[in-house]
């Protein structure tokens, strides 16, 4: 198995002059793939989050490994995909399993050792300088007697574990985890949790947050192919789901056609961009694949990226046949009005620009078609067009076919001359 993770700072930390609070890790040794994602929580109260976010993976790391080498690998033998979302969602008398119980064992550990870790740089590492300039006072105070000191170092955690004879993931925050697969081509196999919403999070310094965890396994030999944990910078700035599983697939394209360094240089090059322009958060993704069964699956990730292209295509050519008919519905109207010209003046600008986006649609889809097709492409083409890009209308076109309107109703050419009523 192979791997590779990045983490940049996010933007807005740049301007605020903040260290970037998010941590990755990704490694692979006996037999074991091990991919984290971390993010410390923003805000003054949680000062130390990106201590807390380091110390979480690396205990995470150390955890997880020592638990695939002591448990009996038989007790997920031939176990079907299984998902438990926290126990605040468990069905009424849900029984746990015992893996269930080997995985309460597990979190138990990683929180106890991450209480512990962070007592101890506590103790070792006083107040800064920037911390006294910049962390309100009643939070210092607390920090100085050794009060919630998990809320300093506050952060999430997601973690997926390929073991030789099954795999497991878990989480507890927010984030997302997406699997690349054979069918469905993508998933999210660990269950959501809704109190994960906007700016709120569940997290390893919550005083429930054992009850908190979710998580997923499988046992009966069915990889995903590829694995990637991406922290809430990376989600909030796709918005929908898909689209950043097109990005996670781009990512894997890379690494099928060039090779993992390649694929690591362009996410070192292109996060600190999406932070630029999207989320402006920190930004984190680490990933576990398989390259041969990833290039197996290579044409039916590019038949998933044509068929969401080509639907955008035809969501768009719905829209430019709308504006055409109220284009030359407005054309037709027998009287001119100042609001008849500002209507038609924003019909034919958004005509122009739904033409704009098409031909850009069109353009990526056949380079995708090119992709999957080789020598047999042909370019993609309907009875729409591309090419009727309508030039900026200026005030002076709009007002000429105002006056091309009044002429062919009165008949008459309309008269431009001022005059008085006497």
């Amino acid at each position: 198995m192979e791997y590779l993770n990045f983490t940049c700072q996010g933007e807005s930390h740049k301007a605020d002059n903040k260290v970037c609070q998010d941590y990755s890790l990704a490694s692979s040794r006996e037999r074991t793939t091990v991919a984290i994602v971390c993010d410390g929580h923003g805000g003054n109260r949680y000062f130390r989050s990106d201590i807390g976010a380091k110390y979480a993976a690396e205990i995470t790391e150390e955890s997880v490994r020592m638990f695939v080498k002591n448990i009996d690998s038989d007790i997920f033998r031939d176990k079907p995909f299984t998902a438990v979302g926290p126990i605040k969602e468990l069905p009424e008398g849900y029984k746990e399993t015992e893996i269930d119980k080997l995985f309460r064992q597990l979190f138990s550990s990683i929180i106890f050792k991450w209480n512990e870790k962070i007592l101890e740089h506590a103790g070792a590492t006083p107040i800064s300088e920037w911390e006294t300039e910049h962390v309100e006072q009643k939070y210092l105070d607390e920090f100085s007697q050794q009060k919630n000191l998990e809320k300093t170092y506050g952060c999430t955690l997601m973690a997926f574990v390929r073991a030789k004879h099954y795999w497991f993931a878990f989480h507890l925050g927010d984030g997302k985890c997406i699997a690349l697969q054979k069918d469905p081509i993508w998933c999210e196999p660990i269950p959501w949790d809704e109190r994960c919403f906007l700016n709120k999070t569940t997290s390893l310094c919550d005083s429930d947050a054992i009850n908190e965890f979710r998580y997923c396994y499988q046992g009966k030999g069915n990889y995903p192919v590829a694995v990637f944990l991406g922290s809430d910078g990376i989600d909030d700035s796709f918005g929908e789901t898909t689209n950043m599983v097109n990005f996670y697939i781009q990512l894997a394209k890379e690494i099928v056609l060039q090779s993992r360094e390649k694929a690591e240089v362009s996410l070192q090059e292109t996060l600190p961009q999406l932070s630029k322009i999207g989320s402006r958060d920190d930004m984190s993704v680490a990933c576990v694949y398989d390259k041969s069964d990833l290039k197996a699956l290579y044409k039916s990730l590019v038949q998933w990226q044509v068929s969401n292209v080509m639907a955008a295509v035809e969501d768009i050519n719905v829209r430019i046949v709308n504006l055409k008919n109220k284009r030359d519905a407005l054309q037709r109207k027998l009287i001119s009005s100042d609001k008849t010209k500002i209507e038609l003046q924003y019909a034919m600008n958004d005509l122009d620009r739904a033409f704009l986006q098409k031909r850009n649609l069109v353009k990526k889809l056949d380079i995708l078609l090119q992709e999957r097709d080789g020598e047999d492409f042909v370019p993609y083409s309907d009875e729409i067009g591309v090419d009727n890009i309508i030039e900026e209308p200026t005030a002076e076109v709009i007002e000429h076919v105002a006056d091309k309107i009044d002429e062919e109703v009165d008949g008459v050419t309309p008269c431009t001359e001022e005059y008085s009523e006497d």
